[in-house]
C-alpha cells in the first residue's frame, strides 16, 4: 500500500530529551524531513538542568514543548504520547536521526498488518563508530513478526511505533525502567513483554530506518552495561512473577547467552575490555534481581 498519492494517517512522534540540546536539534532537523502536515511532533523534557536551551531546540523545528520536573525516560515517554490525539504514536531517542520515509513505513506497515499492536523499526550505526561501542542496534534485514516466542533483539524504544489504544490498556511504559529511573534499562522489551500478555503481537519492519549515535567510550559503555543488566534483573524478576511462559522464552538469553558464554569467550580471547563490560552486566543483573524480586507489581508496573 502506498500513501503518496491518497496520503496517510497522521502520527504523533514522542522525543525524551535530558540536557542534550545538540543532539536534540539533530534529531529533530531528521524527523522534520520524514513528517507531513498533521502530525503531531512532541519533545519531552526529562528534567534537564538546561532547560531553555531544549525548549530552543524545540521551538526552532516546531515542537510542541512537555516539561517533566522527574527524570526518567518512561515518565517522559508516558507524558508524551498522553498529551497527543492521533491513534499511532511513534517512538524516538534524541541521538537518533531517521530517514525520510520513516513514519510512512511505519504507518504503512500497520495498515498493511492491522493486528499489529506495535512495530519495531531497523536500527544502524551512525557513521563509522568503534563497534564495541555501539549500543541499541537492529540490523535484520526481513520483516518478522514479533511474538511471545520471539527470542533475541526484537527492536528498541529509539525507533517504535504503537497503538494509542495499547498504550492506554496497558498503561504505558514501567516508569521504573528505562535511563533515570530505578532499574536503569529494559523499558521497551518489559513493554513487548506487557503487550504479548495481553494477547497481541508485533512486527519488525526493516523500511522504517534510523540511525543511532555511538558517542559514549569506554568509561559510559561500561556504566551503561551495568545498567543494562540492572534492567534485565528487574524484567526476570516482573516475569518470574506475572508471565513465566515468557520467562522460559528470555531466561536463557539474558542469564546464559548474554553473560556466561560471553564473558567466557571474552575472558578465553584475552579481550579484557569486553570482560569488564561482561562482569558489570552480570552484576547489575544481579543487583537489579534482587531489587525487582522484592519490589511490589501492580498491574504489570513496578510500585
Amino acid at each position: 500500500m502506498s500513501f503518496d498519492a491518497i496520503g496517510r494517517p497522521p502520527v504523533a512522534v514522542i522525543v525524551p530529551s535530558r540536557d542534550r540540546p545538540e543532539k536534540l536539534d539533530r534529531c529533530l532537523g531528521s524527523l522534520r524531513g520524514a513528517l507531513r502536515d498533521g502530525d503531531e511532533l512532541v519533545v519531552v523534557d526529562s528534567a534537564s538542568i538546561a532547560a531553555d536551551a531544549v525548549a530552543a531546540a524545540a521551538q526552532r523545528h516546531g515542537a510542541r514543548l512537555v516539561r517533566c520536573e522527574l527524570p526518567g525516560v518512561d515518565r517522559a515517554r508516558n507524558a508524551g504520547w498522553r498529551t497527543v490525539q492521533h491513534d499511532i504514536v511513534l517512538f524516538t531517542d534524541d541521538d537518533v536521526t531517521v530517514d525520510p520515509a520513516w513514519a510512512d513505513a511505519f504507518v504503512e506497515c500497520f495498515a498493511t498488518h492491522p493486528e499489529a499492536a506495535f512495530v519495531t523499526g531497523w536500527i544502524g550505526a551512525m557513521g563509522e563508530p568503534d563497534a564495541r561501542f555501539t549500543v541499541a542496534l537492529k540490523t535484520d534485514e526481513q520483516p518478522v513478526v514479533l511474538d511471545s516466542t520471539t527470542r533475541g533483539v526484537l527492536g528498541h524504544s529509539a525507533s517504535l511505533a504503537v497503538r494509542r489504544d495499547v498504550l492506554e490498556k496497558i498503561r504505558g511504559f514501567d516508569e521504573s525502567m528505562g535511563a533515570g529511573s530505578r532499574f536503569r534499562a529494559s523499558p521497551e522489551v518489559d513493554l513487548f513483554d506487557r503487550i504479548f500478555a495481553i494477547g497481541r503481537t508485533g512486527r519488525f519492519e526493516p523500511s522504517a530506518r534510523a540511525w543511532h549515535e555511538s558517542w559514549r567510550g569506554t568509561g559510559e559503555v561500561i556504566r551503561l552495561h551495568y545498567g543494562y543488566g540492572v534492567g534485565a534483573g528487574a524484567r526476570m524478576a516482573k516475569l518470574l512473577r506475572t508471565d513465566r511462559q515468557r520467562l522460559r522464552v528470555v531466561a536463557a538469553e539474558n542469564l546464559w547467552s548474554w553473560g556466561v558464554v560471553t564473558l567466557w569467550e571474552h575472558v578465553w580471547r584475552l579481550r579484557w575490555r569486553a570482560t569488564v563490560v561482561d562482569l558489570n552486566r552480570i552484576r547489575g543483573f544481579v543487583v537489579g534481581f534482587t531489587r525487582g524480586i522484592r519490589a511490589s507489581v501492580v498491574d504489570g508496573h513496578f510500585v
